[in-house]
């Protein structure tokens, strides 16, 4: 008797667990669709000669001078949706999308605004401007990782500041505690699809930007490690994406999909003057 008491407490127990993880796996579902879905920012592979872009799911990878890397499939940089009630309303002016495609004619010569454009479906994102409440930006001290370097600190930390003297209203600053930075930049051994860093960002539905994460890597697929002005190369291009720029067609540019130069172009700088001289949106 105590038995078959004991079977069915067990299958009582049982069929409570079952339909408790049911309810949970219903909550958790019902939660992942009200989620905003992640897109694929940037990414864009450019084909010579075709002017033409492979979908953002076979995202552009990144490569150093001297260092040849293949293309892979993985995404190269990421943009999250977020609800996002950290900005306020100062921050974050309003054109109409005449006005933006108005502004965005103008200010095209000796820009590459029409690549960014055409990758990111008609839309720009950027962040609210920030001269005056710079951005905390923690850069991680990898000590314990291969080919890592303490060298690789003042090479990434001098990318952010070369992009701030293009003269744009964002400013940086570097903390000590990744709990309070906006953007957190970490080092990974490396990326199996050959890319050399990724970054992910978050914005909110007006495409203004709230927070990013960068990855860079410390050696290519072959293990070979990176040098600090490589490192610097790679931080140059992500720091770019981190600040609204997608993928340029030309060779010449820091941007380009294929890192083949170490410096800014005067089209990387002219065409992140003219992001950060319009608001977030979309020019449709």
């Amino acid at each position: 008797m105590k038995t078959a008491e004991t079977l069915l407490a067990c299958c009582v127990v049982g069929l409570a667990c079952f339909i408790g993880g049911q309810a949970v796996g219903a909550s958790r579902a019902s939660a992942l669709r009200s989620t905003p879905v992640s897109e694929q920012a940037g990414g864009a592979i450019v084909i010579p000669g075709a002017r033409r872009f492979v979908p953002p799911d076979s995202a552009g990878m990144a490569r150093v001078p001297n260092a040849p890397m293949a293309l892979g499939s993985a995404p190269h940089a990421q943009e999250l949706l977020v609800a996002s009630p950290l900005l306020r309303a100062a921050d974050m002016p309003r054109l109409s999308p005449e006005d933006m495609r108005q502004r965005v004619s103008q200010g095209a010569m000796g820009t590459y605004v029409q690549d960014v454009l055409l990758s990111r479906d008609s839309t720009l994102a950027r962040w609210p401007d920030r001269s005056t409440r710079p951005l905390r930006v923690w850069v991680q001290e990898a000590e314990g990782l291969g080919s890592w370097t303490p060298e690789f600190l003042p090479a990434v930390r001098d990318a952010f500041d070369t992009w701030v003297q293009v003269g744009i209203p964002v400013r940086f600053t570097f903390v000590v505690d990744s709990a309070s930075a906006d953007v957190r930049v970490t080092f990974v051994p490396g990326f199996a699809t050959g890319i050399s860093g990724r970054t992910v960002w978050s914005r909110d539905a007006n495409y203004w930007m709230v927070s990013s994460e960068i990855q860079l890597a410390v050696a290519d697929p072959s293990g070979s490690g990176f040098t600090p002005p490589q490192m610097r190369a790679i931080a140059l291009h992500e720091v770019g994406h981190l600040l609204g720029l997608d993928h340029a067609a030309g060779s010449e540019h820091i941007m380009s999909a294929r890192i083949r130069v170490r410096e800014l172009s005067e089209a990387d700088r002219e065409t992140v003057r003219l992001l950060y001289s319009l608001p977030a949106g979309s020019l449709r």
